[in-house]
């Protein structure tokens, strides 16, 4: 079951996303070296629901899809990822967008440079992973384009 698909049917106006997600290998003298996973712990970011918009220029509309965008965290949850949570600033910004014309799945967007199609787990559980090869500025530091692997569970 994709919860995304429902969640967005029934235009839920907030969501909790954890998220791990674990960069590619480093090369290093001795071979491939693993880098530390960057983490949103449970319950998560909180996940804000906008609805499509339509915008028009003269003659040209264009329709931006509806989305979840990241409400940026409260002092006390900063604090508490900083303390519990490795990695929870490399999150700068997460966006769950809806089916389009433009991708016709639904997208997670980290820090506008990652980008994956969630894939649900079989047994129904709104656990999801997926995974994706870095762009632009986030892929220079990697000698070969190696995927980030991800793995969330979104809950209400």
């Amino acid at each position: 079951m994709n919860w995304l698909a429902d969640y967005f049917a029934q235009r839920t106006p907030l969501l909790c996303l954890s998220l791990a997600a674990w960069p590619p290998l480093r090369l290093g003298p001795e071979g491939p070296v693993p880098q530390s996973p960057r983490c949103l712990p449970y319950p998560g970011a909180t996940m804000v629901f906008r609805a499509a918009t339509q915008i028009s220029h003269g003659e040209q509309s264009i329709e931006l899809p509806a989305c979840y965008e990241m409400r940026a965290p409260t002092p006390t949850q900063a604090a508490e990822w900083a303390r519990n949570a490795e990695g929870a600033a490399f999150f700068e910004s997460v966006m769950i967008v809806a089916p389009s014309s433009y991708n016709p799945d639904f997208l997670v967007t980290i820090n506008d440079s990652l980008s994956f199609v969630p894939v649900f787990s079989a047994d129904g559980a709104p656990g999801f992973f997926g995974s994706c090869i870095a762009r632009g500025a986030a892929a220079v530091d990697s000698q070969m384009a190696l995927p980030w692997s991800f793995q969330g569970y979104i809950t209400i």
